[in-house]
């Protein structure tokens, strides 16, 4: 029973060895699976621990530095918003952003209600304790173009 699946096995081969198209197919698939392993895994890797600059614009890495998104920045004094609703706004930030509800507008208007930068960072504060991570991060993953990019900038300009 073993040689006759060996055999079976051998003659598999020896078809496909003989099929011109075979080289191509091979070829297409090592190709796909290169590209499957560097945009899939390795590109995210660099981008994540910054050794690829893939988001090189300004306005973005101005986004990422200010400092309301720093968790720490509150000044007890200065925040207006209760630990509840800056747990609220976190929450909306996040389901605006997830990959079946794109939704900007919702992004817009938790930064809008922030209306500062302790506002924003009590926000930020909340967003990474949920276990959601980097709210500046999240949010500049989020914008699909410059226009989005520069209403945020606005926005946090305004504060």
């Amino acid at each position: 029973m073993i040689m006759v699946g060996a055999v079976a096995g051998a003659k598999a081969v020896e078809g496909l060895s003989q099929n011109k198209a075979t080289p191509y197919i091979i070829g297409g698939i090592i190709l796909v699976g290169i590209g499957i392993t560097y945009f899939g895994v390795i590109r995210p890797i660099l981008c994540k621990t910054g050794i690829a600059d893939c988001k090189s614009s300004k306005k973005i890495r101005d986004i990422m530095s200010y400092k309301g998104f720093d968790p720490n920045f509150a000044r007890p004094e200065k925040v207006t918003l209760s630990h509840d609703r800056a747990k609220q706004l976190a929450t909306q930030i996040y389901d605006a952003g997830s990959w079946y509800n794109d939704d900007e507008g919702a992004i817009y208007s938790a930064l809008e209600e922030a209306g500062s930068a302790d506002n924003l960072s009590l926000i930020s504060r909340m967003f990474s304790a949920m276990k959601y991570g980097s709210l500046a991060e999240y949010i500049t993953y989020y914008l699909d173009d410059a226009d989005e990019v520069a209403r945020v900038k606005d926005i946090l300009e305004s504060y």
